[in-house]
């Protein structure tokens, strides 16, 4: 058996992002994830006022350092306004960027090993028990990592919620929405720096180009609405809607890095407890049209550790001001999506019909 200050379950950002915040202050980590250490991520856009979290985190010269290329613009096409460009460098905040996230996983990862966090990849959570000193004992469903007790864990693990599921903390989900995704290979250098967003129909469409040669492309809908289950049915697709046709001209998919994913809104009731919180998705999941999800699994990491941090000096109570800040932010959230999803006409179809429900 292994002992741990701490036990995170999810190598995602919000995962790798608190595990080296803990360990870089002294404690313990064992940071537990039940995919690949090269696993395809989704999730490019990274709003320049992200970057005071980096910084506060430790990560920002890392980051800079990468060059991840300039989010200068949103393209929108959206109902049946017209389209239109939204340059971000007039914005308080300036440009974003759009992150290569094989890359900025990579350099999250660094940090936890610089910071002597004890990763295990491919190892799924069986059981979570509260011991009578108030620990937790973590079995797993294979041999790496062996049994785990740690003071204090936390589910990072996304909307899976495999730790907090375990503890019977409910959860609202919003939506039904899920995205087909696959990186594609584009070597057209006219779009590089904007994001495309585009509803359709049943859906919307996002695209953007994270390097020189590559693009992220997504398609959203509800799962029980149908979504293309093929890069080259989700390719096709994409090049029949009139704002990406020229965008998506000569563009190939790339081989294996077509996934589905969980794409909805959600929140626990609660994200803390007993000896135990809830970060990033698995605390609360937003929309991908609000281009939040990252910097809120770094923003929710940071204030996250320092709750952490605050209970292990003798001041649980943090936990609670954790809490709030996370419930605020997603009250807050929930108005700006409302206000986006009622432009587009209800009786276009069902997925519409929805957002206005």
């Amino acid at each position: 058996m292994q002992h741990y200050d701490v036990a995170i379950i999810g190598a995602g950002v919000a995962g790798m992002a608190i595990s080296a915040v803990l360990a870089r202050q002294g404690l313990s980590v064992a940071l537990v994830d039940r995919g690949q250490a090269e696993g395809i991520s989704t999730g490019e856009c990274l709003m320049a006022d992200a970057l005071p979290i980096m910084a506060r985190l430790g990560l920002d010269t890392d980051f800079i350092a990468a060059n991840h290329i300039a989010l200068q613009s949103y393209r929108v096409s959206w109902g049946q306004q017209q389209s239109y460009e939204r340059h971000l460098v007039s914005s308080p905040t300036g440009p974003g960027w759009i992150v290569d996230r094989h890359q900025f996983d990579s350099m999250l990862l660094a940090q936890c090993h610089h910071y002597q966090v004890r990763v295990h990849w491919q190892a799924t959570l069986d059981h979570v028990h509260r011991q009578a000193d108030d620990h937790w004992l973590l079995t797993f469903k294979h041999t790496d990592p062996p049994d785990i007790r740690a003071r204090f864990v936390i589910d990072a693990s996304g909307r899976a919620r495999a730790l907090t599921k375990q503890l019977g903390i409910n959860s609202l989900q919003l939506d039904k929405m899920v995205a087909s995704c696959c990186h594609i290979e584009n070597d057209n250098q006219h779009f590089t720096g904007t994001a495309h967003i585009a509803s359709d129909v049943q859906g919307w469409w996002y695209y953007a180009k994270y390097s020189a040669l590559r693009g992220s492309l997504c398609y959203f809908s509800d799962s029980d609405l149908g979504l293309p289950t093929s890069p080259e049915a989700l390719l096709s697709q994409a090049a029949k809607q009139t704002p990406l046709v020229n965008i998506l001209a000569g563009t190939r998919p790339i081989k294996h890095t077509f996934k589905r994913c969980a794409a909805y809104s959600s929140a626990l009731q609660d994200c803390t407890g007993h000896h135990w919180l809830a970060v990033g998705d698995a605390a609360v999941s937003f929309d991908p049209l609000s281009s939040y999800g990252m910097t809120s699994a770094l923003s929710g990491a940071f204030y996250a550790s320092q709750a952490v941090m605050r209970f292990f000096n003798g001041q649980p109570e943090y936990l609670q001001v954790y809490q709030s800040l996370i419930q605020r932010n997603y009250v807050s959230y929930l108005a700006r999506r409302e206000q986006e999803y009622t432009k587009i006409n209800p009786e276009l179809s069902l997925f519409w019909q929805r957002r206005h429900s």
